[in-house]
């Protein structure tokens, strides 16, 4: 499913009249008529239609004559229909125009009355800030479901005011309880603060070929491509069938990243996992993964490449490695990665790991001059807005809003690695300009170690022979699935998740990609 921009979705529809005959009649026809089957579908499965009441709120433009259509629609399916057009000042009630003069006491009484309200004022073609009576009106809805909790607002296409590009709000604007968005979700829905306010998402259709598409780089992860992208799972096949992967991560002040990382990297279905440690360490991971083996690394205090060979000599092999969760900054362990780097770097390509770099890997890096050119082609790296800004160069680099999607797409070509930019919205982006931006968030997930359990997914879908791309993709969505499916079951709500709740119901969200809604 493509995320489009204001300017994109304008030419597919344009290329739809132009290539396929679907004018812009056809196309809202198409469009209201979905939206009226997914509110039907989605928002009252098991509820009557007839006798309830939706009070549609008719912009000037495409989107109120969107709104037009799904309601007639749900009309002729029984449902009480009120509609104002706002630009003319009239409302009408089943089809009859009321009386001018009553036109204001009777919208009154229909919003105190209503159970549904649609939103069908502004579309994605909103150029100028809101008028003043139209803010107005949409402050007394907020108020009337203030005062009724149970009132439920529905944004067609987007919620009136939200910049479809970059998810700015208009101070008028009001927060939707679900948006049904029309034929792609688009760019703004993905940046603060114009994410909360789109509530629960749905994508309706206006009949575009799906071809049409083509040309965009920009996808939405989803449950549905995800289930595609997964690795398959034959009968005939063993551990080695589903890879190897090494991990260079944990140290005396961080035991626990080891642990995550390797733990998530199995729940993935690697066939195999490693961690090299040393011998300090042994005891802690063998105590607590007893599925994992061992390179054992010599201590802190020998010369950096005792360290590092002992790990080279290992790494014949493996599929993927992970370099860089809990091992600490000093000068050693830096030169130690260098080392390891040098190594993958003078493989060739059908022998050397895939590498994922994060957390102490990216902070060792980032202390270097063009430490990039020290990455080998394909490398993963996984930073969060803090240690994007310290690889940046000092920037400040923000968790939601619009300016991280260019600066992801422009730092992955720059420095030719995939790069997952992690946040609210996670973004990946790839030197070839494709990006893919995870539409799930769990605040739950802001917690120590949940970055570790990522990297070490991503490394268990590398060590499955993935495409890089898709291997980032696949982990970024499940890493929220499961913490919706651990929030969910264990009643926790956004806080109190600990990362390692999240290992044993991975294989649970994995199997439940194919039923997700998006």
């Amino acid at each position: 499913m493509h995320i489009v921009t204001v300017s994109e979705m304008k030419e597919l529809e344009d290329q739809a009249g132009q290539k396929y005959g679907l004018t812009s009649p056809i196309l809202m026809n198409n469009a209201g008529q979905s939206a009226a089957e997914i509110f039907k579908s989605k928002l009252l499965p098991h509820q009557k239609l007839t006798g309830l009441r939706i009070l549609f709120l008719i912009g000037p433009g495409n989107n109120g004559g969107d709104g037009l259509v799904m309601a007639d629609h749900l009309q002729k399916a029984g449902v009480i229909i009120s509609c104002y057009h706002w630009k003319e000042h009239t409302l009408n009630i089943q089809g009859k125009e009321c009386i001018e003069a009553d036109t204001a006491s009777i919208l009154e009484t229909q919003i105190q009355h209503a159970d549904y309200i649609i939103d069908a004022l502004l579309g994605t073609g909103r150029s100028r800030s809101m008028a003043d009576d139209m803010r107005s009106l949409l402050a007394r809805v907020k108020q009337e479901r203030t005062q009724r909790p149970h009132l439920r607002i529905i944004a067609i296409d987007l919620p009136s005011g939200l910049n479809a590009d970059t998810g700015e709000v208009d101070p008028g604007s009001i927060e939707a309880n679900r948006t049904i968005t029309l034929a792609c979700p688009k760019q703004g829905f993905f940046f603060f603060p114009g994410r909360d306010y789109i509530g629960e998402l749905s994508v309706g259709s206006i009949g575009l070929p799906a071809e049409l598409e083509s040309p965009l780089r920009t996808e939405m992860l989803s449950g549905k491509l995800v289930h595609t992208l997964l690795p398959e799972r034959p009968l005939n096949s063993n551990k080695g069938t589903f890879g190897k992967a090494m991990l260079l991560c944990g140290s005396l002040p961080y035991p626990g990243s080891a642990y995550l990382a390797g733990s998530a990297a199995g729940r993935v279905g690697g066939g195999l996992v490693t961690l090299a440690v040393t011998e300090k360490m042994l005891s802690f991971y063998a105590s607590s993964f007893h599925e994992a083996t061992f390179v054992i690394l010599p201590e802190n205090d020998r010369e950096s490449f005792e360290r590092s060979n002992a790990l080279i000599e290992k790494l014949e092999g493996y599929k993927a490695l992970l370099i860089g969760p809990g091992l600490g900054q000093s000068p050693n362990t830096r030169e130690v990665i260098l080392q390891v780097l040098e190594y993958v770097r003078s493989l060739p390509q059908e022998k050397r790991p895939h590498l994922v770099v994060d957390a102490d890997g990216l902070n060792n890096l980032s202390a270097l001059e063009r430490w990039w050119t020290l990455l080998p082609k394909g490398t993963i790296i996984t930073p969060h807005p803090g240690e994007m800004g310290r690889l940046s160069g000092g920037i400040k680099v923000s968790g939601g809003n619009f300016e991280r999607l260019e600066l992801a797409r422009q730092k992955a070509k720059e420095w030719q690695v995939n790069l997952v930019l992690k946040g609210a919205c996670t973004i990946l982006a790839d030197p070839q300009g494709r990006t893919r931006i995870n539409w799930w968030g769990n605040p739950a997930l802001a917690t120590a170690g949940t970055g570790d359990v990522l990297a070490g997914m991503i490394t268990g879908f590398l060590a499955q022979k993935m495409d890089p791309f898709d291997a980032a993709s696949v982990a970024i969505y499940l890493h929220t699935a499961t913490a919706d499916l651990v929030t969910e079951e264990r009643h926790i709500g956004r806080a109190g998740l600990l990362a390692s709740d999240l290992l044993p119901s991975i294989p649970n969200a994995l199997v439940n990609t194919g039923d997700a809604e998006l």
